[in-house]
């Protein structure tokens, strides 16, 4: 890690610490690549993922049935703590000591790697630790004995951990190379107009970034912003570089020097840790996909921020039919975005009031014909006719602002950096 040294702490005469200035910021890169969610993860729909907490699933077909916990390894994890967590969730014995005795070949707990544990006969209890598609190892702990082997190449293994939806989670990646919370939630504010950070990580990504942070005593006192960032989702390569317009005001633009911010978000819902994990692992092809209706189902935890997809004015705000809770908002006199099924609307919301984009207007619920918490949302359009009609929501509805003149050098600069991001090419999961 690069940084520069901050001076100590000054105390005033009346013994009232002095904290000093934060350094100016260190310039970092960072990149991180995540594989495709496999297609067959059959299972996948019923898994409950809430705060980077295990799900259970049942058997493989034919197996005698027992609990199956499945997690990912958190940043920071070590043997000492899983042993006795994962113990407790299968209500496993485990002997005296076994973390503080486990043998030196037991293999280190890397973030984000896969785990899938459950207790055999005589209880015993298996933990299975999947590296790579070719490192994988068994722990077995019995009341009187730890042991560590490793695994030959178990291709349902592997497919269980590509099949896995919570490695797609993008605090999953940031967190495996140790890079700060704030830095994955400015990424998805940069790419908001462009990538459905909810519904389309299981397609792989692959990310390099150029951010700044600020350093107090050897460690990262905060992160700073981003100044460039590279996203590759499925097939589309999205960029972004921080610069001034023509105003002053900084902001993110493409490399032609548009802005990147467009008229419509791609997700009306707040994105944060638990919004990302939980939706990644009720992935499912039904699922966050486009129905006959032309509406989108986003499921999340009740209670999540729900936020205007654009500028607009609110049209309708109450309870109708199947929709229960709803709020309608109009945009431009040309379009109309739906938001159902909410639990609570945002205090003192009201037909006429103007909101912005990102703008809270309320709260994921399950009233109306709904079986479970999720957002449904539409997109309308008004014809020649003046009558609305439901359309796909587009793709992509650019903004018109520039960069400011030389911002051609400045992305000159910040192509090299991501060119040194990228060079490790960093394979995070498979």
């Amino acid at each position: 890690m690069m940084f520069m040294p901050c001076a100590a702490a000054q105390v005033t005469s009346d013994g009232a610490a002095v904290l000093p200035q934060l350094s100016q910021p260190v310039v970092e890169v960072a990149a991180f690549r995540v594989a495709p969610v496999a297609a067959a993860a059959s299972g996948v729909a019923d898994a409950r993922l809430k705060n980077g907490a295990p799900f259970v699933t049942s058997a493989a077909s034919g197996e005698k049935a027992q609990r199956v916990i499945e997690l990912r390894t958190q940043k920071g994890d070590i043997w000492d703590d899983l042993l006795p967590r994962v113990a407790s969730l299968l209500a496993a014995k485990l002997p005296a000591g076994a973390a503080q005795a486990r043998p030196v070949a037991m293999p280190p707990l890397l973030p984000g790697k896969f785990l899938r544990a459950k207790l055999l006969p005589d209880d015993v209890l298996e933990i299975e630790y999947v590296v790579t598609p070719g490192e994988a190892y068994a722990v077995h702990v019995n009341p009187t004995v730890l042991q560590v082997r490793p695994l030959a190449s178990d291709p349902r293994l592997i497919e269980r951990m590509r099949a896995d939806p919570a490695k797609a989670s993008l605090f999953t990646a940031t967190d495996a190379i140790g890079l700060p919370e704030s830095i994955a939630l400015q990424l998805t504010e940069i790419f908001a107009g462009e990538v459905d950070f909810l519904r389309e990580l299981h397609l792989g990504y692959r990310c390099a970034i150029v951010y700044e942070a600020h350093y107090r005593e050897g460690f990262i006192e905060n992160a700073g912003r981003i100044l460039a960032a590279e996203l590759e989702v499925g097939s589309r390569l999205y960029r972004a570089y921080y610069a001034e317009d023509s105003t002053g005001q900084g902001r993110y633009f493409d490399h032609s020097g548009k802005s990147t911010q467009r008229l419509f978000r791609r997700s009306p819902l707040e994105f944060t840790r638990v919004t990302s994990d939980f939706t990644l692992a009720r992935f499912h092809p039904v699922l966050g996909v486009w129905r006959a209706h032309l509406g989108v189902d986003y499921a999340a935890p009740a209670g999540t921020k729900v936020v205007s997809v654009a500028d607009g004015v609110v049209e309708f705000v109450g309870t109708r039919g199947g929709y229960g809770n709803l709020v309608m908002l109009r945009h431009q006199d040309k379009f109309l975005t739906y938001y159902a099924h909410l639990n609570a609307f945002a205090p003192k919301l009201a037909a006429g009031d103007k909101v912005m984009q990102g703008q809270t207007i309320g709260y994921v619920g399950m009233t109306g014909l709904a079986t479970g918490p999720h957002l449904h949302f539409e997109f309308h359009v008004r014809a020649a006719s003046g009558n609305w009609s439901a359309v796909r929501a587009p793709d992509v509805v650019d903004t018109t602002q520039v960069a400011a003149p030389g911002f051609a050098q400045r992305v000159a600069m910040y192509r090299e950096s991501l060119a040194v991001a990228g060079q490790g090419n960093y394979l995070f999961l498979q």
